[in-house]
């Protein structure tokens, strides 16, 4: 049931049962949209009571929300047969009438159901106009006149005000809607249906508390209008405050009957949250009887990957784009398809997707690091380093983490390089490595990893360790991971190493060895540091 609908439902039953013999029960599921349940209840009154015009106008109401205006039409004109001075009848006649484009015809009517009302019920005067509004082709001239002849019956019955301010709204002219809403609120502070309108008012022109407000004062008038909680649901989502938007609309979906749009809409708010598992199960439900559907699907791919089912994630993926028109497509799914390829070990796929995902919106910079990952697992580290060389310019709160795996694909792309030709090439991946893991130190200080990748890069640009540049940066590593040894063996092996040879080279035989026992400490069948020692003695 699509919103409008829904909200013009609440209003005919509201206006309706203000004048007409009020059902409780039958009213509140129509009401709370249980159109089904209503449709069962309805039937069974009319079977058991043929004679009451009521039911028969309610029956009829209920078609008409179902989308059966014909079955609506049989249950107003069966009114009409069995009580013809009964007003009510008309208005749902007429407003049958109106759907098929014919004014004139509904117009008679109407007269008639003023003339059986005595002309002295501004209750029906409003829902005449409200049949007006309410039909297909509208007639607001006609609804004017009705709100019109209410207001010198009743000036004070707030559903004048609403009606009025349905019109406005429907003419996006949203000041003069929440004017007549706000004098509904005046005449009835207790209108629940008023503060629910003013509160969808308040959405569309972005005001988030006002909106709030609004609807936090309807649970307090009626706790069980589910309504409500739709759009509370839908506002916390617009404004990325996804628990409450999944809190609100699972209250609605437990006391509505909600079609495929809503259970959709639940699915996807339920993705935002986080809530992967749920979505992924509410989907399963839902795509065996829309299984053709492709915002269905590309949400059960896209929770299938983040619950990290990347094998069916993949097949679900597939199947989107095999059915999915490619101008349906949007960037978001090829990201997706790019990440479940390389969770599925075809990164030079995945890298095509990635790339058409950036093409088709460039502002999904992100995606320099999935490029990046891509290219690392191919081995080719100076594609992964150009990658991340552009992520560093387009993010804007830059990690350690970030300068990171762009220093280490440096480091890897300057060990690719193993001829003398290619040397300058080399050295200059280095370069790019050492500043990258400065960042890194400078961002993380208390870290061992930016001085121990640093140390590396050194001992690179210096391959004899005859200018012993990275002797400071182990030596940092080694007083910061010293004390937990176990957990640095393999680090603190390389840096011992690094200060025994280090050590040979300038001929302090002493400190050599104590850092070549040092390693056979960690390591006792370390054959380098026994030999080491060997060559010492």
């Amino acid at each position: 049931m699509k919103k409008r609908t829904l909200l013009l439902i609440i209003l005919c039953l509201m206006i309706a049962s203000s004048y007409a013999q009020r059902d409780t029960y039958g009213i509140r599921l129509l009401e709370n949209n249980q159109l089904l349940k209503a449709k069962v209840y309805y039937l069974k009154l009319v079977s058991e009571k043929p004679g009451n015009v009521y039911n028969n106008f309610y029956l009829g109401e209920t078609y008409y929300r179902l989308g059966k205006p014909d079955s609506a039409e049989i249950c107003y004109n069966n009114g009409i047969r069995i009580s013809p001075e009964t007003a009510i009848s008309y208005a749902g006649a007429g407003k049958i009438l109106l759907d098929k484009g014919k004014p004139d015809d509904a117009k008679k009517l109407f007269t008639k159901a003023e003339s059986y009302s005595n002309y002295k019920d501004a209750a029906l005067y409003v829902q005449l106009a409200l049949a007006c509004v309410d039909a297909k082709i509208k007639n607001y001239e006609m609804a004017d006149y009705y709100l019109q002849e209410a207001k010198k019956l009743k000036k004070t019955l707030t559903s004048i005000y609403i009606v009025t301010g349905t019109i406005f709204e429907q003419k996006n002219n949203l000041g003069d809607a929440a004017t007549e809403y706000e004098r509904a609120i005046y005449y009835d502070n207790k209108c629940i249906e008023a503060n629910f309108k003013l509160g969808i008012i308040y959405s569309k022109a972005q005001n988030f508390n006002a909106s709030i407000n609004a609807f936090n004062n309807v649970i307090k008038l009626d706790s069980g209008y589910f309504p409500v909680y739709r759009e509370l649901g839908e506002l916390y989502y617009t404004y990325g405050y996804y628990p409450k938007a999944s809190e609100n609309f699972s209250k609605y979906i437990s006391m509505s009957e909600p079609d495929n749009d809503d259970n959709i809409r639940y699915a996807t708010i339920l993705f935002f949250n986080k809530e992967y598992q749920k979505s992924l199960d509410l989907l399963s439900k839902i795509i065996k009887t829309d299984s053709g559907n492709p915002v269905i699907l590309r949400l059960n791919a896209y929770d299938l990957y983040e619950i990290k089912d990347y094998t069916n994630g993949l097949k679900a993926m597939n199947n989107f784009f095999k059915i999915t028109p490619s101008a349906r497509v949007i960037a978001t799914d090829m990201e997706y398809m790019g990440k479940l390829l390389s969770k599925n070990n075809q990164d030079s796929l995945a890298i095509i997707y990635y790339n058409s995902a950036l093409n088709m919106d460039s502002s999904k910079t992100s995606l320099y690091e999935n490029l990046g990952n891509s290219y690392d697992r191919m081995k080719k580290f100076d594609k992964s380093s150009d990658y991340y060389s552009k992520l560093l310019k387009v993010k804007k709160n830059i990690l350690s983490s970030d300068y990171f795996q762009y220093g280490r694909a440096c480091y890897n792309a300057g060990n690719m390089f193993t001829e003398i030709a290619d040397s300058l090439i080399k050295k200059s991946f280095y370069i790019k490595s050492d500043t990258a893991f400065g960042t890194v130190i400078s961002l993380s200080p208390g870290s061992y990893v930016g001085y121990f990748w640093r140390a590396r890069v050194k001992a690179m640009l210096d391959p004899e360790s005859e200018a012993g540049i990275a002797k400071p940066y182990y030596e940092k590593v080694i007083a910061i991971t010293e004390p937990n040894s176990d957990k640095y063996k393999k680090e603190l092996i390389e840096s011992y190493k690094y200060m025994g040879y280090f050590y040979f080279l300038t001929k302090d035989k002493e400190k050599s060895k104590e850092f070549w026992n040092k390693v056979l400490v960690l390591d006792p069948a370390d054959t380098m540091a026994q030999e080491a020692l060997k060559g010492i003695k």
